[in-house]
């Protein structure tokens, strides 16, 4: 029989004491359950860092939680999160938000594991996400908002023309061997970190709702959105050597895209 591999699941955490309950829960309640929680706290200032003891005390073999000395950001945090991490597989979850389904987990996992076991190769494995109010009341599923595509996504992923995937499964060696997070990065180093894995690998979509992103009005949506464009710019231009000979089709689609701000 095979053993089934271990499952670490990244969460950041700064001042998300209000939702935080929400978001640990939602990965104990998964159907998977060789899983561990690695939770880094970035120097939170309201009360998180009690609720994050509590989780550890009361699930010491699954819930593992470390604290920055400093607010350092959430790209040396996810970064810090995932060099802690002991299992072969890791994914992610924002702490204010919360898994929307218990077989997500399952469900990716099983994808990764099928097509590794079939071809030898190594697949990153995504759902849909659905877009909630603070109080978990479903707004839309994002697929309603932007196309799914998958498979060698690499173009629609840097030129941002689909739904840029959140909170996959894959093996942890692919998150080294592309680099992992830029941590000099203070905006959307997430999409940086997807563009560089999507060069490489292809994302295989599972079609069931994975995480339930809250739209909380205090993250990016609220920052200016000069300083929004400036960091998309920043990331694009960085990655787009990538595309070699698509240069000129992905700069006219992400250009496309950034009309939207105007």
């Amino acid at each position: 029989m095979t053993v089934p591999p271990l499952l670490s699941v990244i969460v950041a955490n700064y001042n998300n004491g209000n939702y935080i309950r929400d978001c640990l829960d939602s990965i104990l309640e998964q159907s998977y359950r060789k899983i561990e929680v690695i939770i880094v706290d970035d120097c939170s200032s309201d009360g998180s860092a009690e609720i994050i003891e509590e989780f550890t005390s009361r699930h010491p073999q699954t819930v593992k939680g470390y604290f920055n000395s400093s607010n350092r950001g959430v790209a040396f945090t996810r970064h810090r999160a995932v060099q802690e991490a002991t299992g072969e597989y890791i994914t992610t979850l924002d702490s204010d938000d919360y898994y929307y389904q218990k077989e997500k987990l399952k469900e990716e996992l099983d994808l990764v594991l099928q097509h590794k076991h079939a071809s030898g190769k190594d697949i990153i494995a995504f759902s849909n996400i659905a877009l909630v109010n603070p109080d978990k009341s479903l707004i839309q599923f994002w697929d309603q908002i932007s196309p799914v595509k998958e498979g060698h996504i690499f173009e629609d992923i840097i030129g941002r023309s689909c739904m840029i995937p959140r909170d996959f499964v894959m093996n942890k060696e692919l998150y080294f061997a592309v680099g992992g997070y830029d941590c000099s990065l203070p905006l959307f180093e997430d999409w940086d970190l997807k563009i560089r894995l999507s060069h490489h690998y292809e994302f295989l979509y599972t079609k069931i709702p994975g995480t339930a992103y809250r739209r909380l009005g205090t993250g990016l949506s609220s920052r200016p959105q000069e300083e929004i464009i400036h960091w998309l710019n920043t990331v694009f231009e960085k990655n787009i050597s990538l595309a070699e000979q698509t240069q000129g089709e992905i700069t006219r689609v992400f250009e496309e895209f950034l009309a939207k701000f105007d």
